[in-house]
């Protein structure tokens, strides 16, 4: 006999007497509508954690060969009978997912929908499952901050893109460092734009971003390319002493150009 699945009762959620009105529900949530609204969150975060534990368990019955049942049945036949069809490739595939799925969870705080797990899959490949994770939660902060909903092409854009960067690389250890360089190095990487409030969106706009800011977003990223540049020992070992005093004194010019810059304000 299967063992019974999650019920509703460990939740502290129940459904009303009478549904709210404009009249008895409005301005900000009450402390008791908080923690209801957390409960019904709670549910997707549960939705989306089974996701993965189903990948970890279906492992787990495949490598202890557990499907086998009385001795003869197949893992496709268990897929079958005891998960609605289940195909080999879908089993695969949340087996080879899960690990991430965790490890994102872990890192983030909370499961991250199973698009965007697709997505960032091969990044995690040509990386590791905690450099992945790490990259994905400073994306969804950042957009999080910015008032800005992360979608699973944006991710899938992002990983394309520090993919691509590292394709004729062989050493797996300098593969990985340069996926996770050009993943930094993406336009997007910098804080998403501010969302418009309603109230700005009438008569008084808001206020443009500064492209001051912008410029200073792609001179850190520039810096951070630069610092990893000079860790890679391969080009290390076949840059010749001239190429480096030409990079060395390209960075002080650049340096002594930056220093010039003056910033001005309205004054007026």
């Amino acid at each position: 006999m299967r063992a019974q699945p999650f019920t509703m009762e460990h939740w502290g959620l129940s459904l009303p007497d009478v549904d709210a009105t404009p009249e008895t529900a409005h301005g900000p949530l009450d402390e008791q509508e908080q923690r209801l609204l957390a409960e019904a969150h709670r549910a997707v975060d549960n939705a989306r954690t089974a996701r993965w534990m189903l990948g970890f368990s279906l492992e787990v019955v495949r490598r202890r060969r557990l499907y086998r049942g009385v001795g003869t049945r197949t893992w496709e036949q268990y897929l079958t009978l005891e998960h609605d069809g289940l195909s080999t490739s879908e089993a695969d595939r949340l087996q080879k997912t899960w690990r991430l799925a965790q490890t994102v969870q872990k890192e983030l705080g909370r499961p991250l929908p199973d698009s965007h797990l697709r997505k960032l899959q091969p990044y995690a490949e040509r990386t590791s499952d905690q450099e992945a994770a790490r990259a994905y939660t400073e994306l969804y902060w950042a957009h999080q901050k910015g008032g800005v909903r992360l979608v699973a092409t944006q991710v899938q854009q992002r990983v394309k893109t520090a993919v691509a960067a590292a394709k004729s690389v062989s050493d797996p250890a300098e593969r990985s460092q340069a996926v996770s360089a050009a993943w930094t190095a993406a336009p997007e990487a910098g804080m998403p734009a501010q969302r418009v409030s309603k109230g700005e969106q009438g008569g008084t706009p808001g206020r443009s971003a500064d492209p001051i800011d912008a410029a200073l977003q792609l001179l850190n990223t520039a810096r951070q390319l630069v610092e990893t540049a000079t860790e890679d020992k391969a080009a290390r070992r076949a840059r010749s002493s001239e190429e480096a005093q030409r990079q060395q004194d390209a960075i002080r010019h650049i340096g002594r150009i930056l220093s010039k810059v003056k910033v001005e304000a309205n004054t007026g």
